[in-house]
């Protein structure tokens, strides 16, 4: 009896972690900005941030734009993204200035982008864009 009762406990654990209702929740624009601010202000972030900042928003740029819908009667419009980056160079997470869904479906879409290795983990940038709204 203990034993099945384990093993239905450790599948439940498991489903709960599948789910995605263990996953950290996205990370707020105001802290994502102030800790860009910061590795920015950072002479190994300055560094990193004046060699790849252009190449890492040329390679964002197809992937915004598979997350915005096609109109092309919109508006241009500029706005901020924020990339926190693995140490690898991956981008682990998008937060954007307009709203949370476009975040969201960014950091999906960005998953297999690889940028030059960053100085740190959890290295955030920010990147100025511009796109029909």
């Amino acid at each position: 009896m203990r034993r099945a009762l384990r093993q239905g406990v450790l599948v439940g654990a498991s489903v709960f972690a599948a789910s995605g209702a263990g996953a950290a929740p996205p990370t707020p624009l105001k802290t994502a900005h102030d800790l860009a601010v910061a590795h920015a202000a950072w002479p190994q972030g300055r560094s990193w941030i004046e060699a790849n900042k252009a190449g890492a928003g040329q390679l964002v740029i197809p992937v915004l734009n598979r997350c915005l819908p096609k109109s092309p009667e919109d508006e241009l419009t500029a706005f901020s993204i924020y990339l926190r980056l693995s140490q690898k160079g991956r981008i682990l997470e998008v937060v954007t200035d307009l709203d949370a869904a476009l975040g969201r479906c960014m950091t999906h879409e960005a998953r297999e982008i690889q940028l030059p290795e960053a100085p740190r983990e959890d290295f955030w940038i920010q990147v100025n864009l511009a796109a029909g709204l």
